[in-house]
């Protein structure tokens, strides 16, 4: 028996392995998002497009988890390049290229002062920020965690004055776009302008992008060349994710290949609720009847959980790993995330 430990390929003794298919992003093509509610045959099986799965009551394995794992920024840049601004962040994702030297901020509105500056000034700010934070879209199961570097937002406003009336904030871009914020939430949560993602600078069209912890990613304006500041006699509303994208969770890993019995299989993934604690990540090979819990309290709520479940293969047939997230005011995973692999003797 090989217990695999590399970071892309998880090896078995005869062949088969399981591919790692990148940290973060959208659910890989094989795994099966549905929940509890597979129908059953009379053998007992699951049936599902026609394939029989077998089951495995209370399945057992080791559970671990980190939260300091973080996706690649090239698989970040696609992310907002793809699912976020094409559901999230701005319809339609098309920018002018813009030299890092031209590229410039402004921030107005209800300030003492215009203040413009450089995005080389505001790269060498002495205040910039360096920390690991997610992008999490609110309509889809899209996730990244990523290493930004910035400035804080409020840092900058005060560079311009800000009025004591204003309570309103708007991050937007060249054409205007941009969704309104209560100023106190933005100051709050240490919103940044992020303009490096794992120390690379952000693509030509996007030199400068506001990540807000535990926001949806349809707040994080790309290319945002305007900061405008205004009162509200009604403080917008911060909307959090869509009910169905409450609790994501997702395995990583697609099969190639098919293990024999007494393989150790390396399933690993995610669990993330977008700032509320996830508890407890719970895993089924019997189509949702039993689920193994396994505790995730001692996690914290500003990174994803990232786990790895170390699975013995027991019986030989076609099996499901489903997998679900807990959080700590007791939402499941409406979606499920599943893996299907083969047992031979």
């Amino acid at each position: 028996m090989k217990h695999a430990t590399g970071v892309k390929i998880f090896s078995c003794t005869m062949g088969a392995s399981l591919v790692l298919g990148g940290i973060g992003a959208i659910t890989p093509a094989l795994a099966q998002q549905w929940g509890a509610d597979a129908p059953a045959c009379a053998n007992g099986a699951i049936t599902r497009n026609a394939v029989d799965y077998q089951k495995i009551a209370n399945v057992s394995g080791s559970f671990s988890f980190t939260q300091d794992t973080l996706t690649p920024a090239d698989e970040v840049f696609n992310l907002f390049g793809t699912a976020v601004t094409s559901m999230c962040a701005k319809p339609g994702y098309a920018f002018d290229k813009v030299a890092y030297e031209e590229y410039y901020l402004n921030v107005g509105g209800m300030v003492d002062k215009v203040h413009t500056v450089s995005l080389a000034e505001l790269a060498n700010m002495d205040e910039k920020q360096q920390q690991n934070m997610r992008c999490s879209c609110g309509m889809s199961p899209a996730l990244s965690m990523a290493n930004v570097t910035g400035v804080k937002v409020s840092d900058m406003v005060e560079l311009a004055g800000v009025s004591p009336e204003a309570n309103t904030i708007t991050f937007k871009d060249k054409d205007g776009y941009g969704l309104p914020l209560p100023l106190s939430y933005v100051t709050e949560k240490e919103a940044l302008l992020v303009y490096q993602i794992d120390g690379q600078q952000l693509p030509e069209g996007e030199r400068l992008q506001v990540w807000i912890p535990d926001t949806v990613a349809k707040y994080f304006t790309r290319a945002v060349t305007d900061i405008e500041l205004s009162v509200s006699d009604e403080l917008p509303p911060v909307e959090g994710p869509d009910a169905e994208y409450r609790a994501k969770v997702n395995i990583l890993n697609t099969v190639n290949g098919t293990f024999k019995v007494g393989d150790m299989i390396s399933f690993e993934g995610y669990a993330d609720d977008c700032g509320n604690q996830v508890t407890a990540v719970e895993f089924s090979l019997d189509g949702g009847e039993t689920w193994t819990a396994f505790d995730t309290t001692a996690s914290g709520t500003d990174s994803w959980v990232y786990w790895h479940f170390d699975y013995v293969t027991e019986a030989e047939g076609i099996f499901k790993l489903d997998v679900r997230a807990v959080t700590d005011d007791g939402t499941v995973s409406p979606l499920a995330s599943s893996m299907v692999f083969e047992v031979e003797e």
